[in-house]
Parts: C-alpha cells; sequence; structure tokens
C-alpha cells in the first residue's frame, strides 16, 4: 500500500490487485458500494494515518475509488468542511429524475443475451450504440455514455436488469473489458443480434 499526499485536503491511497485479494475483497464489492467496500475504505483510513493527517472531526471524506488498469486500484479522498446545512432544504424542492449510470452489463452465456434479444424483438426497445464482448468466458454488452442517458434507455435497462447477471455503475472494470476481452459484435451488437 503507497499513500500520496496531494495538498492538505486530499490523498491517493494506491494498492494492487494482489493486496485487495489479500483483503478478500473485489473489485465487484467495491464497485457495488456494499458492506465490504465500507469496510476496506474504513481499514484504509485507519491504517494510512489519515485520522493524524487530516483533522476528520466535523469535516465529510469525499472517496472515489478507480483503476488505472495496469494492476492497480487507487482510491483519492478529499476532506471538506463545508458540509451542507439541511435545514435549509425543503419539501417542495423538484424530485430527483430517475437516472442510469450503468453502462456495462455481464450475461453467464450467449443463449442468456439470445433470450433477452428474442424478447426484445417486440419490445421496441431503445439500444443506441453497444458492442458484445467476451471476458473469461463471460458476455458483456457495453453501451456509449450517450445510450444509457437517452430517456429511451429506460425500459431497455429495466428488461436488462432481469437477463444479465450483474450490471457496473462505475468504470472500475470498463478498461478491463475494453483492453483484455475479444470483441465478439462491434457497433450495434444488440440491433445485429436481434435480426438473428
Amino acid at each position: 500500500m503507497k499513500v500520496e499526499k496531494i495538498n492538505e485536503n486530499k490523498v491517493k491511497i494506491i494498492l494492487s490487485f494482489e493486496e485487495l485479494e489479500m483483503r478478500n475483497i473485489t473489485l465487484y464489492d467495491i464497485e457495488k458500494n456494499n458492506s465490504a467496500a465500507k469496510k476496506l475504505f474504513t481499514s484504509l483510513i485507519e491504517e494510512s494515518n489519515l485520522d493524524e493527517e487530516f483533522e476528520l472531526e466535523d469535516s465529510q471524506l469525499f472517496i472515489e475509488a478507480s483503476s488505472d488498469n495496469t494492476n492497480t486500484f487507487i482510491l483519492t479522498i478529499t476532506r471538506t468542511d463545508d458540509l451542507p446545512d439541511l435545514n435549509n432544504y425543503t419539501k417542495k424542492e423538484t424530485p430527483q429524475l430517475y437516472k442510469i449510470d450503468s453502462r456495462l452489463y455481464e450475461f453467464s452465456s450467449i443463449d442468456v443475451i439470445l433470450d433477452f434479444c428474442q424478447k426484445a424483438k417486440n419490445e421496441n426497445l431503445f439500444f443506441g450504440q453497444n458492442t458484445l464482448y467476451k471476458y473469461e468466458n463471460k458476455y458483456f454488452i457495453l453501451f456509449s455514455e450517450t445510450a444509457i442517458k437517452n430517456k429511451k434507455f429506460i425500459k431497455t435497462y429495466v428488461m436488462l436488469s432481469e437477463y444479465c447477471s450483474r450490471y457496473f455503475s462505475y468504470d472500475l472494470f470498463y478498461n478491463t473489458i475494453i483492453e483484455k476481452s475479444i470483441v465478439v459484435v462491434s457497433n450495434r451488437a444488440l440491433q445485429k443480434l436481434i435480426k438473428i
């Protein structure tokens, strides 16, 4: 583990994938922000003596996790003292719009994808740009950022959620898929598979 101080309010903690494995945590755990990931973040803050480096009391920490795809996991921690005053918020605020940030969907087999395509034929789904990859005997559909931001993608997302094994909301796994997998169908992959 390596700790780099960027400035008085920001530090980077750098670990190898082997170090993550020794802690019994995967990128999937971190990506899903589950209890194992929270436990990792807490232990890293304690082990790196950030509580001595930062005055953490009455401060808020913003934690950003990323991978540079060179067997390195990077945790950037930023401290801020500007906590929002929750008393100033009212119930009359405009409700938040539903946001989809999942670009990458994992499938256990090509047959599951073909089943999805068969059902999608009658649903008039929006796909946008997408590519089908194979990585470690699993299949992944990667959508462009513009595709998932399109309002029509919501219906697609709901159906994808029923068929995929899991999906990824952040780009931790994105570079691995792009660089290490085999492209099965590029450029509008689902639109092509639906025609089969």
